[in-house]
């Protein structure tokens, strides 16, 4: 693999990173998606719907549903554990990617800053001989942070232009009807399930793809300084 995100619920790596992964897969990357937890505990849906939701949305943006895994590590419940870490461990070295997607680990929600500080000690941990999981060690060479616009004072290391697949990504997120807005779908409206999210969608990409001159940009935050040795590239 090329890419792997890493989102904690069905829906989070498209909302945050959905743009860049189908640029992706149009420009050749092997691109995969692992999905933490089933989102057992959400206001609306249910595992098997999500579960179609999610393979549905991942064909949508480009990626075959045998690269997306959906682990069991717990809605509300998850924690940085030895046996969780492990499960990431795994992933991770039977996919070998070279970039790791994942969340901020300021972000508002509980489940997203754990599985920040969890992706962040599998992606160290993969890299380890000692640590056995029947696999060959990997540690991928960069981790790179989403993020939305609830985490205060935090700006991009760089904004990816994704208006070549910004519909696609809406494609892909209507998938998750149970989720996003949906007027045919019943049950407790949520704030992600309200006619109005899928504008605050746009207004962030509009946001942030005006910071670079685009009209759709995604935010993305280096873990580490990146290294260039052509500066062409960059202008």
């Amino acid at each position: 693999m090329d890419i792997v995100a890493f989102g904690a619920h069905p829906d989070d790596v498209e909302i945050l990173a959905g743009g860049l992964l189908a640029l992706s897969v149009r420009q050749g990357r092997e691109v995969g998606i692992v999905h933490m937890t089933r989102g057992e505990r959400a206001t609306r849906g249910n595992p098997e719907e999500r579960r179609k939701e999610a393979l549905e949305a991942a064909g949508r943006l480009g990626v075959g549903a045998e690269r997306v895994t959906i682990l069991d590590l717990g809605d509300t419940l998850l924690e940085n554990t030895p046996a969780n870490r492990l499960e990431v461990v795994r992933v991770l070295r039977q996919w070998r990617p070279r970039i790791v997607l994942h969340h901020h680990p300021h972000d508002r929600h509980p489940d997203h800053r754990k599985s920040s500080v969890l992706v962040a000690d599998a992606f160290f941990y993969a890299g380890l001989s000692q640590i056995e999981t029947g696999q060959p060690p990997h540690r991928p060479s960069s981790r790179l942070l989403f993020f939305n616009n609830t985490i205060p004072d935090e700006s991009p290391s760089f904004v990816v232009d994704v208006t070549e697949t910004f519909q696609q990504k809406i494609q892909a997120l209507r998938a998750y009807e149970s989720q996003l807005y949906n007027p045919d779908y019943p049950g407790t409206e949520t704030y992600i399930s309200s006619p109005e999210y899928f504008e605050q969608i746009e207004v962030r990409a509009r946001h942030f793809g005006g910071l670079v001159g685009v009209r759709y940009g995604e935010p993305y935050r280096a873990t580490s300084p990146l290294v260039i040795r052509d500066l062409s590239v960059l202008f």
